[in-house]
């Protein structure tokens, strides 16, 4: 008995170290959630207008020194301030409730101060989302977010507005998630972290959860929101 005990003992030692070591192997090689795109620049501009993103939405590359902080919004948001926030590690759920429409024809001139030269004519399409100018130094929040372009009757049916709301449900995981409308996406629903997308085609509430707590708070600009 004694023998035995003399042997059992560092014999559960090493299953317990083992299991551990397998634990930590596993969680170490867990693959991440979504796709990993190529980092671009962290330089802060004034215009976005001509700055080619690798991904729609992007999730890295030039932005302005304002950014958007954590809701849901009813308009759109350029890329310059939703950058900014994913660099300070937000989480942003987009998404299109226009996907059965092929064009919109929305056009918009942004004026960067009064009596300034059109910086210039933009589609709501693209990498280069409206509001290509910064004219801001302050966050935006919901309540103080700008009307730059109408969204199309897509994104006022019931369905749409359904959509939004439980997208906006996922506000209540992490304090760091903006939920805004985008249009011409290539999913009605993708999710950006700095550096990392995931797609979806309808509301995955596992991909999603997922998403945030993985990435939310881990951008590379550590702040004090």
């Amino acid at each position: 008995m004694i023998k035995f005990q003399k042997y059992a003992f560092p014999l559960i030692v090493a299953l317990v170290l083992a299991g551990l070591g397998w634990f930590l192997f596993k969680s170490i090689n867990k693959p991440l959630p979504g796709e990993a795109v190529t980092l671009l620049s962290r330089d802060h501009v004034t215009d976005i207008s001509n700055v080619q993103y690798n991904s729609s939405p992007p999730t890295s590359g030039p932005h302005f020194s304002a950014w958007a902080k954590a809701g849901a919004y009813d308009e759109i948001l350029s890329d310059g301030y939703l950058l900014h926030s994913l660099e300070h590690g937000y989480v942003v759920i987009s998404y299109d409730c226009g996907k059965q429409q092929t064009t919109y024809n929305i056009v918009r001139s942004v004026y960067a101060h009064e009596g300034e030269e059109p910086a210039a004519t933009l589609s709501a399409t693209g990498a280069a989302q409206p509001l290509a100018v910064a004219e801001r130094s302050e966050p935006f929040t919901p309540e103080n977010a700008s009307k730059v372009v109408a969204l199309p009757e897509a994104f006022k049916t019931d369905s749409c507005k359904a959509l939004a709301g439980q997208l906006a449900q996922y506000l209540k995981i992490a304090k760091r998630v903006i939920v805004v409308p985008r249009l011409e996406m290539d999913t009605p629903i993708a999710l950006t972290a700095w550096g990392r997308i995931e797609k979806l085609s309808e509301v995955d509430d596992g991909a999603i959860r997922k998403f945030i707590t993985t990435f939310e708070n881990r951008g590379p600009e550590q702040t004090v929101e």
